[in-house]
């Protein structure tokens, strides 16, 4: 979603990425945004950007920074009404679409997704293995954000992706590791997919 100055923006900056995927998924249901950029890679900090009016940017930031400070570190939130169209070259910098033609946003249920986020791959790829094997759910994302956070999304029903997520939280915590986040989101926004997407562990190599 190319950005070209014409709508003001809204920002919510986070330490790791599964706080920021939480709050993109509250703002994109509290008022009426789009997603248009993401900032994750090369840093400890994730910052999301949407765009809309004033006013719908204002209840997005205020809502996905609430929600981003419930199961992580919020770093940052601001809403900015009339940006410079110089800006727009720093937003696309990070454009969610990377280049490629956007997707059409899917519409219906989509199933539930389950995340769970911690510093080291050696304690994340146990939590892993154990989230597939507590319930009937689908390994779908892994991001390493290269700073040592790293984590994994998991998709199925309510129920499995709650079981799911407890069961990874455990096996960390039974290391003598600590957890940095974890959560489900029961009905993930459509807009949502275009982040699973970026994160997909179909590209990894097997």
């Amino acid at each position: 979603m190319r950005y070209h100055g014409e709508e003001a923006l809204g920002l919510v900056e986070t330490l790791a990425i599964v706080p920021v995927i939480e709050a993109t998924d509250k703002m994109l249901k509290a008022a009426d945004v789009e997603l248009v950029a993401l900032e994750a890679g090369g840093s400890t900090l994730c910052t999301v950007f949407v765009k809309g009016d004033v006013a719908a940017c204002r209840s997005a930031v205020e809502a996905g920074a609430a929600a981003a400070e419930k199961i992580g570190t919020l770093t940052g939130k601001n809403v900015m009404p009339r940006p410079i169209k110089a800006i727009s070259a720093i937003v696309n910098t990070h454009d969610i679409d990377q280049g490629e033609e956007p997707d059409e946003v899917p519409h219906g249920p989509t199933q539930a997704l389950g995340m769970v986020e911690t510093f080291g791959v050696l304690y994340l790829m146990e939590a892993a293995d154990a989230m597939c094997k507590a319930a009937d759910v689908e390994l779908v994302g892994y991001e390493n954000i290269y700073d040592g956070y790293v984590s994994a999304l998991v998709r199925g029903d309510v129920g499995a992706c709650k079981t799911a997520v407890a069961a990874g939280v455990k096996a960390i915590e039974d290391m003598g590791h600590e957890v940095y986040s974890h959560v489900t989101i029961a009905r993930p926004h459509p807009g949502l997919e275009k982040i699973i997407k970026r994160y997909s562990t179909e590209g990894l190599i097997g």
